[in-house]
């Protein structure tokens, strides 16, 4: 339509673009051991308030396996309005893979844990 008037009109776009967070699951790694879950990553925890913790070395990755009751080394889910995270600096230090700073990545399944690479 705007060429039929004899112009050619550019959109503004920034340079970067961002989709919004809440649009993709996101699980953050803190350097202070808690693993923080978005909204959106927080359903893939099935609203299950515990969780078995495993890491594997060779492909660097954090596995959450959810739980539905308590039982021995489970770590506790909390939630909150925002999503949900698990205080895990125990697990991190036992396997010395405490990050230094924030690792954030997009979570996959695998079997029944929801992963993420460190």
């Amino acid at each position: 339509m705007s060429e039929e008037n004899g112009f050619s009109f550019t959109l503004f776009q920034p340079h970067r673009t961002r989709t919004p967070k809440n649009d993709e699951p996101v699980i953050e790694v803190r350097p202070n051991g808690r693993i923080v879950f978005n909204k959106k990553a927080t359903q893939l925890l099935e609203n299950n308030h515990f969780c078995m913790l495993g890491y594997d070395p060779e492909k660097q990755a954090l596995g959450i396996l959810p739980m539905e009751q308590l039982q021995p080394n489970t770590f506790p889910v909390r939630y909150a309005a925002k999503g949900a995270y698990i205080g895990a600096k125990k697990f991190f230090k036992h396997f010395e893979i405490l990050p230094g700073q924030l690792v954030e990545d997009t979570p996959f399944k695998s079997g029944e844990f929801i992963g993420i690479n460190l």
